[in-house]
């Protein structure tokens, strides 16, 4: 007997900047990795759904919010097998029109994080996978079913990305990428991954994979510092910095004020910060015929990222290219079935 809503698959990219995700029919979401303890914000209206409260197993209520101010740091190793992530995860897949309904996810862990050394990092994937089954209510309305979690690499799912579409079959690039080898440089909130599939797409190169720990949320920290002390502000909401990223401008007091040189300041120290640690560890890439720039930043720094690298490709929305790849790989890859036909 069949279900009469089948089980739908997704690919979450549960980072620590945003939480994004990709529906089979190709549809895109992206929300900021913010939720904070207590009830934090009161609804005017009943249809602002923007704003929710989640009851954890303990009793202890969180709220989740894009203009959250008073937020859990997320960039803790703990991250992953938190409550803070399984409350952000739930909540992306309830915007995303999943309550109630039953799906199969995948979801991602930096490339140093799922490895330890030359080994699977089992004890902190099995931790991830238990995470996000224990119990979690919402106040505005039924959550999703996760029937089962496939824990995945980050830049390696970018990588599956450019060689599978989105119905499982190859990419044209596919026969070419799999003969080469290719590079990936992903940076995300945290973390800036880099890795180096070999040709044929089996194998990694260990030496020259890894994560660095620096990427958006230090450019956030930077921002949000300079633009405290240069208006002299007591608060800096959330969506204030990300104007100022965005759009190189800010509007204080009901002034708007161009702000281009100090961001491009700033933004420049940065990917210094992230372009030193790539060449540590990944070298120019001059070698890689293929050089995959994906991830929230690539966008954000991609003027740099050219300068530097100027062979590299940027897919189409890289900041999903993550989690398309985790979709394919739990879709396709792993050849997930419904529990009632395994």
């Amino acid at each position: 007997m069949t279900n009469a809503t089948p089980i739908q698959y997704v690919g979450v990219d549960d980072g620590h900047y945003a939480i994004k995700i990709v529906t089979e029919q190709g549809q895109t979401l992206s929300i900021p990795s913010r939720a904070g303890q207590g009830r934090q914000v009161i609804s005017l209206t009943n249809e602002d759904s923007s704003g929710a409260f989640y009851e954890v197993e303990n009793g202890s209520v969180y709220t989740v919010s894009p203009y959250l101010e008073n937020y859990i740091s997320t960039r803790t190793a703990d991250y992953p097998t938190s409550i803070t992530n399984r409350v952000l995860v739930h909540d992306a897949l309830r915007h995303a029109g999943y309550g109630g309904k039953e799906v199969i996810i995948a979801t991602g862990l930096p490339v140093s994080h799922y490895y330890l050394e030359d080994m699977v990092n089992q004890r902190l994937i099995d931790g991830k996978k238990a995470n996000l089954m224990k119990p979690l209510s919402c106040s505005s309305g039924p959550l999703a079913k996760i029937v089962q979690n496939i824990v995945t690499t980050e830049a390696i799912a970018a990588y599956f990305d450019q060689i599978m579409d989105m119905n499982g079959k190859k990419t044209e690039k596919c026969n070419e990428i799999l003969a080469a080898g290719a590079g990936v440089i992903d940076i995300g909130g945290r973390t800036t991954d880099c890795a180096v599939v070999y040709p044929r797409g089996t194998q990694v190169d260990v030496s020259r994979s890894g994560s660095s720990d620096i990427g958006m949320l230090k450019l956030e920290e930077r921002v949000k510092a300079y633009l405290r002390s240069k208006f002299e502000l007591d608060n800096v909401p959330p969506i204030l910095i990300s104007r100022a990223i965005s759009t190189n401008t800010v509007r204080i007091s009901n002034q708007e004020h161009d702000i281009s040189e100090k961001m491009s300041t700033i933004k420049r120290e940065i990917w210094s910060d992230i372009y030193n640690s790539i060449m540590t560890r990944l070298g120019n890439g001059r070698d890689l015929e293929y050089l995959f720039i994906v991830g929230g930043g690539s966008l954000v720094l991609q003027e740099f990222i050219k300068n530097d690298f100027g062979h590299a490709v940027f897919p189409d929305e890289p900041a999903f290219s993550n989690a398309r790849g985790m979709l394919k790989i739990v879709k396709y890859v792993h050849k997930c079935l419904p529990v009632n036909e395994q």
